[in-house]
């Protein structure tokens, strides 16, 4: 393995004159509000409006300015609940909306192959894991709840454990086709809700201007609409969540780190920390992750390194590894420029992982994006020695 490295209360009766007329003034408030939805009887309210003409007045100015300001809770990005909160997303703790939390997510497997590159549509998801397939090449798995865009791809196959990563958040999963493996999982005891392009062709397309099979999009709109057609879509009431609070303990620099991930395929990834963009930008083999739709970087708030074991399935064809995400295991957490040691837990296939510091407590991770790098057992990760470190 390798190694060891979070309303106004009643003040009861005899109440002064004023109180009486702030009382009345709710009673109307009230009548009012009720009226728009059509449950106040139109002759008892026309009843109590000649007997206070005066108060009526104010009464419809002050209720008018109360609907006006209901109808205009959104703020931005994200929006306020009638409590004053700002509503955020439970993945990655960005502004939201309260309708685009409350529905489904979309899991969509993303080829990393050199012809898939660049990618579209990875810089809006909430979190992204990436993980290998065969022969050392990896894959991502985007998963996508506040963010709707319009391009998402290339879409391909998947794996065991993408499944397994995906359950976690109860979402509908987006692909073309699977290995072996993964097909007698979805086809025995699906986990999730199985959107398979060879079986469902109607939100995807073919872009031309690429090769197949590195050339299969989607846009999240339409998945969502056909989400609807197939009854698929819904409030889940448990994911896992890459949010959180505190500092660091025990922090050690980290403004750039390499990562491999073995195989024949010789596949490099380094991260390295932008102070201005307040996250760490890719660069995979010495090329800058850029979307391809809007050519900006990529920029991961929070980096999760996760350690696990993996081996070929026994009767695979194709190499097909057989990645250990149920279990537990060690890694390391970077954001802000620095580092610190994690646990990871997941106790069976439909537990949602666990991660803490070395202490047993939450990660203290920024709002945005979160990348989980599933580093295999023949993988490792350098990191470089600080300016001050190397000059001693």
């Amino acid at each position: 393995m390798p190694p060891d490295p979070l309303q106004l209360p009643d003040k009861g009766h005899g109440a002064s004159y004023k109180r009486g007329r702030a009382a009345s003034c709710r009673t109307v408030l009230y009548g009012f509000a009720r009226a728009r939805d059509g449950e106040v009887k139109s002759s008892m309210l026309m009843l109590y409006l000649k007997k206070n003409r005066g108060l009526v007045v104010l009464a419809a100015l002050a209720a008018l300015l109360i609907v006006a300001s209901c109808d205009r809770v959104t703020l931005g990005r994200g929006s306020r609940s009638h409590s004053g909160a700002t509503i955020t997303c439970p993945i990655d703790g960005l502004p939201a909306t309260k309708d685009a939390i409350h529905r489904r997510p979309l899991a969509v497997l993303i080829e990393n192959s050199p012809q898939a590159r660049p990618q579209s549509g990875l810089d809006q998801a909430c979190v992204v894991y990436e993980g290998i397939t065969e022969g050392g090449i990896t894959r991502f798995l985007a998963i996508y709840l506040h963010n709707t865009p319009e391009t998402v791809g290339p879409v391909r196959s998947v794996r065991p454990h993408f499944i397994y990563l995906a359950q976690e958040y109860d979402p509908v999963l987006v692909h073309c086709g699977q290995s072996y493996e993964a097909l007698q999982i979805l086809t025995t005891a699906p986990p999730v809700f199985d959107l398979d392009q060879l079986k469902h062709d109607a939100p995807f397309w073919r872009d031309r201007s690429r090769r197949a099979p590195h050339n299969l999009y989607a846009s999240a709109e339409e998945v969502r609409a056909y989400m609807q057609q197939q009854q698929w879509d819904g409030t889940v009431q448990r994911m896992q969540q890459f949010t959180g609070s505190g500092k660091l303990l025990n922090a050690d620099p980290a403004t750039e780190a390499k990562i491999s991930f073995g195989g024949a395929v010789k596949y490099s990834l380094k991260l390295v920390y932008d102070s201005k963009a307040g996250g760490y930008l890719r660069y995979m083999d010495g090329k800058l992750h850029v979307d391809r739709v809007t050519k900006r970087p990529l920029v991961a708030k929070n980096v999760i390194v996760q350690y696990v074991w993996n081996e070929e399935f026994a009767n695979s064809t194709h190499g097909t590894q057989d990645v250990r995400v149920v279990g537990s295991g060690a890694g390391w957490l970077m954001t802000g420029g620095q580092r610190t040691k994690v646990r990871w837990n997941k106790l069976d296939y439909g537990a949602i992982t666990k991660f803490t510091d070395d202490y047993g407590a939450p990660l203290p991770l920024r709002d945005g994006q979160t990348w989980v790098e599933l580093v295999p057992a023949d993988g490792n990760v350098i990191f470089a020695q600080p300016v001050a470190d190397r000059a001693r």
